[in-house]
């Protein structure tokens, strides 16, 4: 990261978290780490700015079990002080980490903290997420463009141009061919991301129809808005019904790019010309893949893919400001395909009610009904993880970013009793909703759902037919 980048991003944290909710706190060990530090002037300063900032006090220690998941640091290392960080946000003693080191993020997946592990840019987007009551009106945009229509110049393109030699001539020659390209702009209308998905290549040899993904690459500004996921949520839009299966090629140093692939059911297929080839597939074939709990089938295999199991099916209403808020690129809603708060734009969200459902468990199948207006079911769902508490703080700890109410709204809703919160992957918007009617005469509802209510076993038949499931 710039250094002008890196000072402009620690001004925004270190405001974001100046008011009266928000706490910037120093892990201990961070002291005898600038102490070690060989540079004189590079410490001196570390200890100025850390001394702005409040000691985190009795400080967790490693258990046996963190440090065997961690595979055993040597105490006093470097990997050992990593894992005492870690060790902070495991035992619940912070709501979350804020750090650029890649060996921490790469740590955090193996103990699945990576939602409470942040770059820089990403805690200043969650937090900035958390200070406002209701979305910004404000839409950027999405746009499948030409590639002649990019500025090759562009300061975007130096990392590509640095991994990948002859990059230039490549993109020319793509551009002359016609090729297109999924690009996000920010509010300025500069790049901040792009998917190039060139279609169909054999080359990989899997697959009937595979489909490549030549270039995917999210600026590291614009990491905390979730970028990533759209451009994913994108190709697997374009991909549905049309390819049996995706891939793409990267380097094992990406390990960021690697985890949100992996994240989204892309696995290591093979080796090639010094790179790793990372395959999805789509379609899940006549093997029934009943060993797949129904979390895991919807992770290998969709968007869309839903496996519907009895009392496992849930209709969940939602009011339209709230609906606008979580899916801004539904299509009923008429708008861009992104918006600049990081719930809208994710694959993986959350939602929070006070529904009295304690039985819902990992892979079942949500059925979000927009109430009031629409009364139909317009978008589905797959259950990750829940929990229910009246703590505002381990609520907002829990849904992180995704949620679409405030940190203000979380506190309301909880000093009011036990709030359910529900972790979900997107799986798919209606074309045609399923409307009131249609939900009651094929004996999936009894009536209007006032509150999340489980689905009647009378209509799954139906339903599974509906969602081709």
């Amino acid at each position: 990261m710039a250094a002008d980048r890196a000072t402009e991003l620690s001004l925004a944290l270190a405001q974001a978290v100046s008011g009266d909710y928000h706490q910037l706190l120093v892990h201990p060990n961070v002291d005898t780490e600038i102490a070690n530090d060989k540079d004189e002037p590079r410490r001196a300063l570390r200890q100025l700015v850390r001394g702005r900032y409040k000691t985190l006090e009795d400080a967790p220690a490693l258990d046996r079990d963190l440090r065997a998941a961690l595979k055993d640091p040597e105490p006093g290392t470097h990997d050992w002080y990593d894992a005492e960080l870690l060790a902070a946000v495991h035992a619940d003693a912070v709501h979350g980490l804020v750090t650029e080191d890649a060996g921490i993020h790469r740590r955090a997946r193996w103990l699945g903290l990576e939602d409470r592990v942040h770059k820089v840019e990403d805690a200043v987007a969650l937090l900035g997420q958390l200070s406002f009551s209701r979305p910004s009106l404000f839409v950027p945009s999405v746009d499948d463009r030409p590639l002649h229509s990019l500025d090759l110049a562009d300061e975007f393109f130096d990392s590509l141009r640095g991994d990948y030699p002859g990059f230039d001539d490549w993109f020319r020659e793509a551009a002359r061919n016609g090729r297109r390209a999924f690009v996000v702009s920010d509010p300025e209308g500069e790049l901040a991301g792009i998917c190039v998905f060139k279609g169909p290549d054999s080359e990989i040899g899997l697959g009937r129809r595979p489909g490549k993904i030549s270039t995917f690459k999210v600026a590291g500004e614009f990491r905390g808005s979730r970028y990533g996921e759209l451009l994913l949520k994108v190709v697997f839009l374009v991909a549905q019904g049309e390819y049996d299966s995706l891939w793409l090629t990267v380097y094992e140093r990406q390990h960021e790019l690697i985890a949100l692939l992996e994240r989204f059911g892309f696995f290591h297929y093979d080796d090639h010309a010094g790179e790793r080839r990372y395959v999805k597939q789509l379609v899940p074939g006549d093997a029934g893949h009943t060993d797949l709990s129904p979390l895991d089938y919807h992770i290998r295999f969709g968007p869309p893919a839903v496996r519907l199991v009895d009392g496992q099916v849930f209709v969940i209403p939602i009011q339209p400001g709230f609906h606008e808020g979580l899916f801004p690129d539904a299509p009923s809603q008429q708008m861009s395909m992104i918006t600049p708060r990081p719930f809208g734009n994710a694959l993986r969200k959350a939602y929070l009610s006070r529904a009295n459902i304690r039985s819902a468990r990992p892979g079942a199948t949500l059925l979000f009904y927009r109430s009031e207006d629409h009364q139909a079911v317009t978008a589905v769902g797959v259950l990750e993880d829940s929990m229910v508490s009246a703590d505002a703080d381990q609520i907002l700890a829990f849904v992180g970013s995704r949620t679409v109410y405030s940190a203000e709204e979380v506190g309301i809703m909880a000093r009011q009793g036990d709030v359910l919160a529900f972790l979900f992957r997107q799986d798919r918007f209606l074309e045609i909703p399923i409307r009131l009617h249609e939900l009651t005469a094929n004996g999936l509802l009894a009536g209007v759902p006032q509150t999340t209510v489980t689905a009647k076993s009378s209509g799954l038949e139906w339903l599974s037919s509906r969602l081709d499931a």
